[in-house]
Formats: structure tokens, sequence, C-alpha cells
């Protein structure tokens, strides 16, 4: 098996064409991207980081990431538990609206909306984060 070796003298950090900011809360710790890396005040409350080198891009992205995913997790929670009582609700009228049938036609028509409901509910997919930042993926430094 080959290794690669890099001397330790060669070593450099990689810099972004454009740095990266960040608005970050200390107090909430919580971090924001701003709009454009041009604008020099942060709201009240954040200070504002830039990024020059790829290495500090990497270290508040994860921030970020992690921050995002938490986030999501409880948004996803609150989602789910609403659409779980909703789907319930209309599949509990389904089943009530095939028992009340009289007719074979509509009998059919109520099974079928009940199976399609049923898989419907099976299917929902979760929503996913991005694992990168775009910056991340042009400069092409997306660990």
């Amino acid at each position: 098996m080959s290794e690669i070796l890099i001397p330790g003298g060669t070593r450099r950090q990689v810099q972004m064409s454009k740095p990266v900011a960040f608005w970050y809360n200390k107090e909430y710790d919580f971090i924001w991207n701003p709009p454009s890396a041009l604008i020099d005040n942060p709201p009240e409350g954040f200070q504002r980081i830039l990024c020059y080198h790829a290495h500090e891009v990497d270290f508040w992205s994860k921030k970020l990431r992690a921050q995002e995913i938490l986030q999501h997790e409880m948004e996803e929670a609150k989602r789910k538990e609403v659409e779980d009582a909703i789907e319930k609700a209309s599949i509990d009228d389904i089943r009530k609206g095939l028992d009340q049938s009289t007719d074979s036609v509509n009998k059919q028509f109520m099974a079928r909306a009940l199976e399609k409901a049923q898989k419907r509910r099976d299917k929902r997919k979760p929503w996913t984060i991005e694992p990168v930042m775009a910056c991340e993926k042009k400069e092409g430094v997306a660990s």
C-alpha cells in the first residue's frame, strides 16, 4: 500500500477566493449566515466572523449544520404530530364512509381511497438537510 507523505514545511492553509461571513450570538450559541460577507454591521447581539481559510469555514459550517439539524428535528417533530393527527382523522373518516357504504360502487371507491391514504402515509419522506454549504462546494473544500 502506498502512502502520501507531506513534509511538514510544505503544508499551507487553503485560502478562500472570497471571505465567508457568519454572524454569531455567543449568549444563545446561535449562528446565522448573512446575505453577504460585505455587510459590516450584524444585528444587535451578534458578532461578525469573517473566514478567509477553508478550515475556518469548515469549523463554522459544521456548527451551523449541527444547529440546523437540531432545529429541523424540533420542527419535524411538530410537523409530524400535526400531520399524523390529520391523516388519522382522514383515514378514520374514510373507514367510516366504507362501513356506511350501501352499494358496491361506493364500497369499491372508499376501499380504494382508504388504500391510497394508507400508502401515502407510509411513503411520506422526511425532509433532508444539505450536507455542505454552497461556498464549500464551489471552492472544492467540502469535507
